[in-house]
């Protein structure tokens, strides 16, 4: 197999749009017409748990244990993760190597990527983006979902991996969802995979509550951080192995005592409630999550100041207020409650600024993220995708690379 891989910002992903009388039938023909993307994506993380020291044998019985919790959990996404693996002529145990590739990779020392995320809640325009992190060898090996309504289930946009039935995403109730890895002592292999819990939230999730209830009911065994975005809110479920703990915008006091509320809530890949912080861990020795985090909190700051100026009003006092909602692992000012006047709390957030946040350059935290040149197989990490969800006007934006590479060959989708 090929060491080299194509650049994420070059890529031109094929759009899966797939309408049917039932989940089956819609599984059936997702395997049918993504079978040579299956089948490459199969053999490339084969290639990559190798290369992570996971045995053929622990890979086996991590997919097929995350198989059973499925069939437990959500009869119907096993009927048609069944159909898909039918439709693309593999064993459904071979299918759950990429669907349930979070879990099994639980078993190496060291998680492989990172991502950077950012919300902003505002009730009725609450908004979200993300760079989608993953190594770029994997670059082609994703494509456009456009998943039909079926009886029980919503119609729902946004990106997969081959062989996935959904990931980072936006459905026609306007519920979204973006995804991060995290990693703590308490990660074992054989849970419902999360991208199964991301597939039924869009599937079936018709308000916030609905989406929450959804991922607290999975019962899962890796580390990851969800963030829901609704046009409501937006809130971060933080998840190390079975324990689940939510997160979400709150007001603050700025340095003059006045209350004031920004809504901002960031994520890179390590924990941030304190209830999950005992045992929790760094994804692997040379992490870039403190640093991107603390880039984005004061990008965030920095924006915040701007803001309020611009509409005539006097910036936060020291940047931002702390927010009881969150720990400080690193020392950084969470940006969640960056105090606010009356004048830049009136002008709603874009996904447009989100992605202006989500954007660096050369000498920055590399929130967009590029391979160093002649970085090795396994150790060479890309934003593959910038995501942007505006739930309000049901509309979601993915382009293959990064922020930074211009947003060349970017879809909207309008739902």
């Amino acid at each position: 197999m090929s060491t080299e891989f194509v650049p994420a910002a070059e890529v031109r992903p094929v759009t899966f749009a797939v309408h049917a009388s039932d989940h089956v039938e819609r599984g059936h023909r997702r395997g049918e017409e993504l079978r040579t993307g299956i089948a490459s994506t199969l053999d490339a993380y084969r290639r990559y748990f190798s290369h992570l020291s996971i045995t053929e044998a622990a890979v086996h019985s991590a997919a097929t244990s995350s198989w059973q919790r499925l069939q437990q959990w959500w009869p119907t996404g096993a009927e048609e993760v069944e159909a898909v693996a039918a439709g693309a002529g593999i064993d459904v145990p071979e299918l759950m190597e990429i669907v349930a590739r979070t879990e099994i990779m639980t078993q190496a020392p060291a998680a492989p990527t990172e991502c950077s995320a950012v919300s902003h809640t505002s009730p009725g325009a609450s908004v979200a983006a993300q760079n989608w992190d993953w190594a770029a060898d994997f670059s082609t090996l994703w494509h456009f979902n456009d998943v039909g309504a079926v009886p029980g289930q919503h119609r729902h946009v946004g990106i997969a991996e081959f062989g996935m039935l959904g990931k980072i995403g936006l459905n026609e109730a306007g519920v979204g969802v973006l995804l991060n890895i995290l990693k703590h002592t308490g990660d074992t292999a054989g849970g419902v995979p999360i991208h199964m819990i991301l597939a039924r939230v869009l599937a079936e999730a018709g308000t916030l509550a609905e989406a929450l209830e959804i991922i607290d009911s999975a019962p899962t065994s890796s580390s990851s951080i969800i963030t829901v975005i609704t046009a409501e809110a937006a809130v971060q479920v933080e998840i190390a192995g079975e324990l689940k703990r939510e997160r979400r915008a709150r007001a603050g006091s700025g340095a003059d005592g006045e209350t004031g509320e920004s809504g901002f809530l960031i994520h890179t890949n390590h924990f941030l409630h304190p209830d999950l912080l005992d045992g929790a861990l760094e994804l692997r020795p040379d992490s870039t999550s403190q640093e991107r985090y603390r880039h984005l909190a004061e990008a965030v700051v920095r924006f915040e100041a701007e803001r309020a100026l611009a509409r005539g009003g006097e910036p936060p006092a020291d940047g931002a207020a702390e927010s009881d909602s969150a720990a400080h692992t690193d020392g950084a000012a969470e940006p969640d409650s960056v105090a606010s006047t009356d004048g830049a709390k009136n002008s709603s957030v874009t996904v447009g600024d989100l992605t202006k946040l989500l954007t660096t350059g050369p000498g920055d935290a590399p929130v967009c993220c590029t391979p160093a040149p002649g970085a090795a197989y396994g150790d060479r990490s890309a934003t593959l995708v910038s995501v942007r969800i505006d739930p309000a006007r049901r509309q979601i934006d993915l382009a293959p690379g990064s922020p930074a590479d211009g947003l060349h060959g970017n879809r909207r989708f309008q739902l």
